[in-house]
């Protein structure tokens, strides 16, 4: 399965560029290997909440990084929505607030597990009910 090297989005076998930002796809002969080091450290930031900002605005990273930076900025920004919208139910129900302020605390630290074990294994998967959601690119 192959990935755009600018947005990170899942490309269709004969795909002449990427149906999401236009990049021309470029035809390799073997797989993304991830053997860098630097490589998963990148991907790992990309799920720690506003680090993941580090590895999307370094250029020149590997459609690797950029796949899970992406992915990574999503889920921040979806945290950040959430806590706002459970702020603001708790300013009017406090006990309802509170409980899903919690909750969305908790999905979004199982979402980040989920994205850092993705990484460690080297594996390009969106995460699961959330990576359909795509504030950037």
């Amino acid at each position: 399965m192959a990935y755009c090297a600018k947005c990170g989005s899942q490309l269709n076998d004969g795909d002449q560029a990427c149906g999401n930002c236009g990049e021309p796809v470029i035809k390799t002969a073997e797989p993304v290997v991830v053997n860098q080091s630097n490589d998963k450290l990148m991907g790992v930031l990309s799920y720690l909440g506003i680090l993941s900002l580090i590895p999307y605005f370094i250029k020149d990273q590997s459609s690797f990084v950029r796949f899970h930076a992406v992915r990574g900025l999503n889920l921040f920004l979806l945290e950040l929505i959430a806590g706002v919208a459970a702020s603001v139910i708790a300013f009017i129900l406090p006990g309802l607030g509170g409980l899903l302020g919690w909750v969305a605390s908790l999905a979004g630290l199982v979402f980040s597990i989920i994205g850092i074990i993705n990484v460690a294994n080297g594996d390009q998967k969106d995460l699961p009910l959330i990576g359909g959601i795509q504030f950037v690119k």
